[in-house]
C-alpha cells in the first residue's frame, strides 16, 4: 500500500539473483517504504544454477513472502509449460488465502532455452501461447469454484475441483506479441506491457490489444548510475530487448539521480496511463537493491518527486 497521496509504485526482485533470504528482507523493506506491488522470482528452466544464481519456485516463494509482509500485492511469473492447470490452480488458490487477499497470479509465455534440464519440452513460440491460453483459461474457472472438464491441445482435465480461495486472484499476463495479446484480451484483469518503457513501441502495442485494461510496466532501474552503465546491464538482464538501438536503450532505462528518476516514473505514467510503473531491479545485490528502493520510493503526500 502506498502512503497517503502517492501514486502507485511496483518494484521486481527478479532473474533469479538474489538468496531467499534477501528476497524476504526487500519484500518487507519495500513494504514499509510503500511500494504497492513485490514481484519476486519466476519459473526458471536453469536446473544447475552457478554459486551466484540460486533457482526459487516461485510460488513457494511468494507464500514465504506472505508471511513477512502484511499489505503489498504479491506476485511472480509462471509459465504455462511448466503446469498442470488443475495443480497450478490449486497451488494459486492456497497461496491467495496465505496472503490475505494479496496475490496476483502473472503469467508469462516465457521462453524454451535451458527447460530440457527439468525434462520439459521446449517449445516454440506459436506453442507457448497456445498452452499459455488453455491453461490461463482452465485456471481461471478453477479458481472461480467451478468444476472444468477440458478437452484441449494441452489442458486434458475431467471434472477437476480445487478449493477456491476466500478473494478472486486477479490474472496478469505479460505480453507483447499479436498472439500472446489475443491472450491477453479474452483472460486477463492486468496487462503486463512486455515492451521498453518507449512511447512508440507502448502505443503500438497497445494498439493491438484492442481492450483498456489496467496496465503495468517495467522500468530497468539504477537510480545513482551511469547512462552507459545501465544500459550495459539492461542489455544483460532483458536480452529479450537486444535488439534496441543505442538511442533508444538509453531512453528505455533510469539513471543518474533519484529526483530525475522518480520524474520520469511520473511521466511514464500519465503519458502512458499506466496503472502501475514497476521499477526492474534485476541484478542488484541486496545492498543495491535497498538503496534503490530508498531512493525510488513512492512520494508521500507534498513531497515532489
Amino acid at each position: 500500500m502506498s502512503p497517503a497521496g502517492a501514486a502507485p509504485l511496483g518494484v521486481a526482485f527478479t532473474g533469479h539473483w538474489l538468496r531467499l533470504d534477501a528476497l524476504l528482507r526487500l519484500a518487507a523493506r519495500a513494504e514499509a517504504l510503500g511500494y504497492a506491488l513485490v514481484l519476486v522470482d519466476g519459473d526458471a528452466g536453469v536446473a544447475a544454477p552457478s554459486a551466484d544464481r540460486p533457482v526459487h519456485d516461485p510460488t513457494a516463494v511468494v507464500a514465504a513472502l506472505a508471511r513477512e509482509t502484511k499489505r503489498v500485492q504479491l506476485g511472480a511469473i509462471h509459465v504455462a509449460h511448466f503446469w498442470n492447470a488443475a495443480l497450478l490452480a490449486r497451488s494459486l488458490a492456497t497461496t491467495q488465502d496465505l496472503a490475505a487477499g494479496r496475490l496476483v497470479a502473472l503469467f508469462g509465455v516465457g521462453a524454451a532455452r535451458e527447460t530440457h534440464r527439468l525434462g520439459l519440452p521446449e517449445p516454440g513460440a506459436g506453442e507457448r501461447v497456445a498452452r499459455l491460453a488453455e491453461t490461463v483459461a482452465a485456471v481461471r474457472a478453477l479458481l472461480r469454484g467451478e468444476t472444468v472438464t477440458a478437452n484441449g491441445r494441452f489442458v486434458a482435465l475431467d471434472r477437476a475441483r480445487v478449493t477456491p480461495p476466500n478473494r478472486p486472484v486477479p490474472i496478469a499476463i505479460s505480453a507483447a506479441g499479436p498472439r500472446a495479446l489475443e491472450v491477453v484480451r479474452e483472460h486477463a484483469d492486468v496487462w503486463d506491457a512486455n515492451v521498453p518503457p518507449l512511447r512508440a513501441r507502448f502505443e503500438a502495442a497497445r494498439a493491438r490489444l484492442g481492450r483498456a485494461l489496467p496496465t503495468w510496466l517495467w522500468v530497468f532501474a539504477r537510480p545513482g548510475g551511469a547512462r552507459d552503465d545501465t544500459v550495459a546491464a539492461y542489455r544483460r538482464h532483458a536480452p529479450w530487448f537486444a535488439e534496441l538501438p543505442p538511442d533508444e536503450a538509453a531512453d528505455a532505462v533510469l539513471w543518474g539521480e533519484p529526483a530525475r528518476c522518480r520524474a520520469e516514473l511520473e511521466r511514464l505514467r500519465g503519458e502512458l496511463g499506466l496503472a502501475l510503473p514497476i521499477a526492474d531491479l534485476a541484478g542488484l545485490d541486496e545492498a543495491a537493491a535497498s538503496r534503490a528502493l530508498e531512493a525510488l520510493a513512492p512520494a508521500p503526500a507534498g513531497r515532489i518527486p
